[in-house]
């Protein structure tokens, strides 16, 4: 599995979650396997994003694709979205 984290400020989270929420099928498309949000306590219109991605090459296409940039357009985000990919390398006890 691969794994994407993207840092995303918006103008308006209710705007940002219901463009995120018809998303689902695009992230699907691209192999997603499900996504977990956090909401910034200190700066609330920012969120970060931890996806889980079948295949890296499917999630990097994802983020480059037309479909994502006009997603991001109509979810008032502001700036460049900050995307990192990733592979888990272990697991910890607590």
């Amino acid at each position: 599995m691969s794994y994407t984290l993207v840092r995303i400020a918006f103008e308006d989270f209710e705007k940002f979650k219901a463009v995120f929420e018809e998303a689902a099928n695009l992230r699907q498309s691209h192999g997603s396997k499900g996504v977990r949000v956090f909401r910034n306590v200190d700066q609330p219109n920012e969120v970060m994003i931890v996806g889980e991605y079948e295949d890296l090459a499917r999630a990097r296409q994802l983020f480059q694709s037309p479909d994502f940039r006009a997603a991001i357009q109509r979810a008032g985000v502001t700036g460049r979205p900050e995307v990192s990919f990733m592979e888990e390398v272990a697991q910890l006890p607590a």
